[in-house]
């Protein structure tokens, strides 16, 4: 019977095939971050100073910030996207009822078959700040954004749970559209990537709260305002993604095997 492992390790080949031979593709993650954080210094100085978005944000390396900001970001896109685009593009090319008939049940096929792209992403965009986190933080940078990846891979957790329900969505969605790409965007807005999740109205706040990216970026501020930051709230970052991790991957295999369920009795698939 096909297992968790065997559909992993499957995308996981397919997917270092597809940047082996997309070497623009590869560049792209290189340099996205570099060009976010020169547009965002060259869009801020016409509004303040440098010295005065590092005070609101409460962070002492403003530049490394924004690079693991941007790690963040496309980490989380990449997450989002390979989930719902792996439903929209099976769909598309008429695989997807094949793939689900499968031995293997929906939820596990879901996640396996994101978690490759969720894994190599975070580790490209990574390796290519680092060189630049230790020209401005010497290995102290280096540490930090090391630490910073640690985070990002406990964030893709409660992450992939929820980008499962996102592609249940997707699924049982009678258009053709890619559900993924219309809530990434409120994805990142509600979270704070680029600046404090207090300015946001309470509503918008409440929705970021629950949302695992915001612990992530949490967790960069710190560690982009010490060096080492207290013990104490590193562990409630730890806790919070930890109960979110349960939380969203149990609801999205509740949601992936009752919509799986209705569209085997409708006869969609």
């Amino acid at each position: 019977m096909t297992g968790c492992f065997d559909i992993f390790r499957a995308y996981l080949f397919a997917d270092m095939c597809w940047y082996k031979n997309n070497r623009w593709l590869l560049f792209y993650h290189f340099i996205w971050p570099y060009l976010m954080v020169a547009l965002i210094l060259g869009f801020g100085s016409l509004f303040g100073s440098i010295e005065s978005y590092s005070e609101r944000l409460g962070v002492s390396s403003p530049i490394l910030f924004l690079l693991s900001s941007t790690v963040v970001a496309m980490s989380s896109i990449s997450i989002v996207s390979s989930l719902a685009e792996f439903v929209i593009e099976n769909r598309w090319s008429g695989t997807l009822p094949y793939i689900m008939l499968t031995p293997a049940e929906t939820p596990i096929i879901f996640i396996a078959a994101g978690l490759p792209d969720a894994i190599i992403s975070p580790l490209i965009t990574v390796a290519a700040i680092l060189p630049a986190a230790l020209y401005l933080e010497g290995i102290s940078g280096g540490i930090r954004i090391l630490t910073i990846l640690i985070f990002i891979f406990l964030g893709m957790l409660p992450l992939l749970g929820l980008s499962a329900l996102i592609a249940s969505l997707t699924l049982i969605a009678k258009e053709e559209s890619n559900i993924g790409q219309i809530i990434i965007p409120f994805l990142l807005l509600v979270s704070g990537v680029y600046y404090p999740l207090e300015i946001l109205p309470s509503i918008l706040q409440f929705i970021g709260r629950i949302m695992p990216v915001a612990y992530v970026v949490e967790a960069t501020r710190l560690f982009s305002k010490y060096t080492i930051p207290e013990i104490r709230l590193v562990l409630i970052l730890i806790y919070t993604l930890t109960v979110m991790t349960i939380a969203y991957n149990l609801l999205a295999s509740l949601t992936l095997k009752r919509a799986d369920r209705a569209l085997r009795g409708k006869g969609v698939i």
